[in-house]
């Protein structure tokens, strides 16, 4: 799959942060004992940890757009080449300041735009970079309306193939730009004088820049970044940078189906950067992929990160930074859209995930803004992830378009009969996951099914859900009511008049736990 601006944050783990404090430990020189009492080496713990996380932050771009170019070890490598160039420019961004001197102006060329006139802090571009960066003796203009501006060269493989590509492209940001405003969200933040140096009309003061190259060569469909000096939870201006024709990306959706949802997408992460550029990266990616789906209902080319995310694989954090799982993520926002559907006008977008980034402003993290949006609606997110948990098991019934959407997997399947009456077994539920295990009737006659669940607590997260379907009769899904500590033992109809029981064990709280489940047929 080629690297869309559609793949996730790749935070620094605690083994490596751990690792690069070792090792800055272990490289003060050694010392006498004499020599220690008068000369000590003082080491701030807090200063050497954010000095690994920003030279992870650079290197980890640098392996995006240039493989070769890396210094990481095999492990680190393997992270890697999952890893998104829209988050890991903006972790770049937000971090930067933390590197040592010597490596800041690498960040500021790699951060820097695609036109030589715009340096950051006085550092430009290099032609023949990994990124773009338009070469020395090209023609640049620029097609400017409505406070978008599209530029790009005249020549060169950054050109684009057709004429009138650039007003095609600033036609499709106007139409991205007007869906957002008008659903009620912040435009980008104004970048001042930075990209107003080309003499066409309408290119002025805190124009939103977009930029065309070649980035099918990179492997790449579009990215947005800031080439602002950042750090902390603050809002920062963006600039985009997308392919000069999206010829090389096949017949579906096609150029300019490839075109729209890339510009919604990339254009969200400039609106997302106005509330908070520094927020948790799966937020960032999960929301900007459901915006694609909002403004080119059509298109569906998001269903494609379905199966990395917590639909195909609810075992899995919903949080988790890897691969394709961000992207995967949106599910659960179209979940809420469809059961919270207020919109912004007749033709407007669910207000739910607005009211997400307008509390992710000043919230500490995702799960409180989601919280918040939840609770303004009269629920909170323990029983929303639950619900969300069980109606991915049957997608169709679920979702307005999910006779398309894969299936979630079980954790187990039991068949229950005369010869086998039991079944007792234990799993991780990591936090933000599920587990779901399915007893299926094979008994004659009638009986009930004697079932124990223990799992997180309520407190911290733990919900259970049944699913009962008799034969002839659609699913039907309903709480088990776990006590304080999250267990709870309750009998469910079972023989020959159900199909099967399933038992949904959601975990919404922030730490991992374990899920238990014990299932006896009785008569």
């Amino acid at each position: 799959m080629p690297r869309r601006s559609h793949f996730p944050l790749l935070g620094l783990p605690f083994s490596l942060l751990v690792s690069a404090l070792l090792a800055a430990l272990l490289a003060v020189p050694f010392l006498g004992t004499a020599a220690q009492a008068d000369t000590p080496v003082p080491i701030d713990v807090d200063d050497v940890v954010a000095r690994a996380a920003a030279e992870q932050a650079l290197e980890t771009v640098q392996d995006i757009v240039d493989p070769t170019a890396g210094t990481t070890g095999p492990a680190v490598a393997d992270a890697i080449s999952d890893a998104e160039l829209t988050v890991a420019l903006r972790d770049l961004a937000v971090t930067r300041d933390d590197l040592p001197t010597s490596l800041q102006d690498d960040a500021a060329r790699l951060l820097a735009r695609p036109r030589r006139d715009d340096p950051v802090n006085g550092i430009e571009c290099t032609p023949g970079s990994p990124l773009p960066c338009y070469a020395d003796g090209t023609t640049e203009t620029a097609t400017c309306g409505d406070g978008i501006c599209v530029h790009y060269v005249t020549s060169s493989a950054d050109a684009p193939r057709e004429p009138g590509y650039p007003g095609t492209v600033l036609d499709v940001m106007k139409n991205v730009r007007n869906r957002y405003v008008d659903a009620g969200y912040r435009l980008p933040q104004g970048d001042g004088l930075n990209g107003t140096k080309t003499a066409v009309p309408n290119n002025g003061v805190n124009v939103f820049d977009v930029y065309l190259a070649n980035l099918g060569e990179r492997g790449l469909y579009g990215y947005c970044t800031t080439d602002t000096r950042v750090s902390g939870h603050i809002t920062a201006p963006a600039y985009c940078v997308l392919d000069n024709d999206y010829a090389e990306y096949g017949p579906v959706p096609g150029p300019l189906g490839n075109l729209q949802v890339t510009a919604a997408h990339e254009y969200f992460h400039a609106v997302q950067f106005a509330y908070d550029v520094n927020e948790e990266g799966w937020l960032l990616e999960a929301t900007a992929t459901w915006a694609e789906d909002e403004v080119y209902d059509d298109i569906n080319d998001n269903r494609q990160y379905l199966k990395g995310g917590p639909l195909r694989k609810p075992a899995q954090s919903m949080d988790h930074r890897r691969g394709i799982a961000p992207y995967g993520a949106w599910i659960f926002f179209k979940y809420l859209s469809e059961r919270f559907p207020a919109l912004n006008g007749p033709a407007g977008m669910p207000v739910i995930v607005r009211d997400i980034w307008e509390t992710a402003a000043g919230a500490p993290d995702a799960r409180q803004a989601i919280g918040a949006a939840l609770s303004a609606r009269g629920t909170d997110l323990r029983t929303q992830f639950a619900w969300f948990s069980a109606a991915n098991r049957r997608p169709a019934a679920n979702y307005s378009e999910g006779a398309a959407y894969p299936r979630a997997r079980l954790w187990r399947g039991v068949k229950l009969s005369g010869s086998r009456r039991s079944f007792s077994a234990s799993t991780d539920l990591d936090n933000l996951a599920s587990q779901t295990v399915r007893f299926r009737s094979k008994v004659a006659g009638r009986a009930h099914l004697r079932v124990h669940v223990d799992g997180p607590s309520r407190k911290r997260g733990g919900y259970v859900l049944v699913t009962i379907r008799r034969k002839g009769h659609p699913p039907v899904t309903q709480r088990v009511k776990i006590n304080g500590k999250g267990d709870k033992t309750k009998r469910f109809a079972f023989g020959k008049k159900i199909k099967w029981v399933e038992i949904t064990f959601a975990n919404s709280g922030k730490r991992d736990g374990t899920a238990t489940v014990s299932a006896s047929v009785v008569r």
